[in-house]
């Protein structure tokens, strides 16, 4: 409930940041409004923040997100008063009251009020969730019983005073303090029935009122007006803020104990150890005029303010980056420049304002919220670590994430193997896919490893210019893939980063069906019901460019499934199936031979005595011609050059199923 603080600790600029420390602070959180707001309040993990031209905001995550309300009206809104995680009541301009029963989301507008004519209402109140105070507008005040739903007025209030009315403070159901303009204040002890005029002697207009207890309370206004007492407002004295211009206003200000909090016209964030005889500035991630600040506990603080400012006091260290690591294999990094990848650290109360890395004993640099950096300055080969923490818009540190990695310039990309990007890069959650990457190197590749979000999955097999392994997920999502391969003489390479989408797959149909669409009345032969496709383990369709390549495969359409037009639509596209790999040789239009070898590879015989060896004499028999518009459906591996260079009982047993061609 309404409106008590804490110390706000200083605020440690970034700007001298140069190692993890705590240092809590100010940080702005994205805001769904340009608007001006005027007044936030926070029941358990609901905030609900109001403002001009009817803009009503809320959080339903203790205000990690904010979303628009639908407030129903236009005017000014100029205060808000949260009951419960799901009820508040919020007043403005033109006598609108406001309820809403669904957290901030919708709200509806309390029209009987009892009055003859509509005041502007600048404060509400709530001390309970049914008791309730409102005031604004010529000395008007309203009292509801019902937790907003009626509300009457407070007669001896406005009897007592004409003065606009911008402030109330209840410390009780019966205990409440009202200010207004040229210095008015007044109590009652009644729960509003009597008021009582209190004498500050000073004719500023005052903003905000708040007391800490019964006798200790705090009265702010125009002209850095500032007026403290200790006595439940029998006496107040007065006091100037040397910090703060003489024209400045005091918007508002908090206190629990001695220390406190007030903001100004000026943008200026003070805070108070003394009980306000004394006043330091406390620094923000942006300078903004906050209008309005409330206490959670005493480390979460909420202000806001113009241009749709949010701002929360933020005294949590983010999490520490995970997955940092080199691009490269880390015992022989070979580009003296080398990139360098982490996954974003966690941050659940304002953001990540920036990374700070470093190599070896260089200072930090400062690279914003970034999840890459490229080292700039050319490593010396040798041992090297790196090291990445993060910081937070509060000031906040997270722990240091370091990798140690082996820079060895010497080796050169014509020594080291070459390897493609992994494939294919989608997949069924929970079917088995193959995944296979293109190789080549000058020497014999010895081993490659299929790496999952940065961490070593499985070893591959190698087959000369392709490596694969199959793998399942569970999890619907997006993963990080690559394989890293060493050749004969210990030279690695890192494959291409890709990643792979896994998702649930079609509700009509199982991975590995032939499927089809059915054909209704006269057919033309390209009528696209015609189109056979095979539904794979990366959730596409894949169409069978021709029968010749659909009996490669099938005896037959006996296990053919029909699908309705819809449920065809909703499956994705994918590659056009091609030959499968077997006792099989296929040319174009050119005098090429080719093997059809693992992964939908085609890998041309270098010679008729080749061919024969591997295929026996009648070889020409096992030539199929395959149209020149399907060549792009194929990939080029490498030519055979002998004999030994090729197994078609190998091929075929490694691609048993039509999902291992993608």
């Amino acid at each position: 409930m309404k409106k008590t603080f804490a110390v706000l600790s200083t605020f440690l600029s970034l700007l001298f940041f140069i190692q993890p420390a705590n240092a809590a602070g100010w940080g702005e959180i994205d805001s769904p409004t340009s608007q001006i707001l005027l007044s936030v309040d926070v029941e358990d993990d609901t905030l609900i923040a109001v403002g001009e031209n009817g803009v009503i905001i809320y959080s339903d995550d203790a205000g990690t997100t904010w979303t628009r309300g639908t407030s129903g009206v236009s005017v000014q809104l100029s205060d808000v008063v949260a009951i419960s995680e799901t009820k508040a009541v919020a007043v403005g301009n033109d006598g609108v009251i406001l309820r809403s029963t669904d957290g901030g989301a919708t709200w509806t507008q309390i029209t009987s009020t009892g009055l003859t004519q509509s005041y502007d209402l600048n404060a509400v109140a709530m001390p309970s969730s049914s008791i309730g105070y409102a005031v604004g507008e010529s000395g008007i005040g309203l009292k509801t019983t019902d937790g907003g739903v009626t509300w009457t007025e407070m007669t001896d209030l406005s009897d007592s005073t004409s003065q606009n009315l911008t402030n109330v403070m209840a410390t009780s159901t019966t205990t409440l303090w009202v200010c207004g303009e040229n210095g008015a204040i007044f109590k009652s002890t009644d729960g509003g029935s009597n008021w009582t005029g209190q004498s500050a002697w000073v004719y500023e207009d005052l903003t905000s009122i708040r007391f800490s207890g019964s006798s200790t309370g705090w009265a702010v206004g125009a002209n850095r007006a500032f007026l403290k007492t200790s006595d439940g407002g029998t006496t107040w004295t007065q006091e100037t803020i040397s910090n703060l211009a003489s024209e400045e206003t005091i918007y508002d200000v908090s206190f629990s104990g001695d220390d406190g909090i007030l903001t100004s016209s000026a943008g200026k964030l003070l805070e108070t150890d003394d009980g306000g005889d004394s006043w330091t500035s406390v620094s923000a991630s942006r300078s903004v005029v906050l209008r309005d600040i409330i206490r959670l506990s005493s480390t979460e603080w909420w202000g806001v303010g113009n241009g749709g400012a949010i701002f929360r006091y933020d005294a949590t260290s983010p999490s520490k980056p995970t997955s940092f690591d080199v691009t490269g294999d880390n015992d022989a990094i070979q580009d003296s420049t080398p990139k360098f990848t982490w996954t974003a650290a966690d941050e659940n109360e304002t953001d990540i304002d920036t990374y700070y890395f470093k190599v070896d004993s260089e200072s930090y640099e400062r690279l914003g919220n970034v999840t890459s950096h490229t080292w700039d300055d050319a490593l010396e080969n040798g041992d090297h670590t790196a090291y990445l923490y993060a910081v937070d818009l509060g000031g906040n540190a997270s722990s240091v994430a370091s990798v140690e990695f082996t820079m060895d310039a010497d080796s050169t990309d014509e020594d080291a193997p070459s390897v493609g990007s992994i494939t294919p890069t989608t997949a069924v959650n929970g079917e088995t896919v193959t995944f296979s990457v293109k190789l080549s190197d000058d020497g014999s590749l010895e081993s490659c490893d299929l790496f999952v979000d940065g961490e070593e999955e499985k070893s591959m097999t190698v087959k000369r210019d392709i490596a694969y392994t199959t793998l399942s997920f569970d999890t619907n999502g997006t993963y990080a893939m690559y394989a890293r391969c060493s050749d004969d003489e210990g030279n690695k390479t890192t494959g291409t980063e890709k990643n792979l989408t896994v998702s649930t797959g079609s509700t009509h149909v199982s991975p590995g069906s032939i499927i089809k669409t059915g054909c209704t009345g006269d057919v033309y032969p390209n009528d696209p019901c015609t189109a056979v496709y095979y539904y794979g383990v990366d959730g596409k369709r894949h169409a069978f460019p021709s029968e010749q390549i659909f009996n490669t495969w099938f005896d037959d359409f006996d296990d053919l499934v029909i699908l309705s037009s819809s449920a065809m639509s909703d499956i994705s596209l994918g590659r056009n199936v091609t030959v499968a790999p077997d006792d099989q040789l296929i040319k174009f239009s050119t005098n090429t031979v080719y093997a059809v070898s693992y992964g939908g590879y085609l890998r041309p015989i270098a010679n008729a005595e080749i061919a024969e060896a591997i295929y026996g004499e009648d070889w020409v028999s096992l030539i199929d011609v395959i149209d020149d518009v399907f060549y792009g459906n194929y990939r080029i591996g490498a030519t055979i050059e002998s004999s030994t260079d090729f197994s078609p009982d190998a091929a075929a047993s490694a691609t048993s199923t039509i999902d291992k061609t993608f």
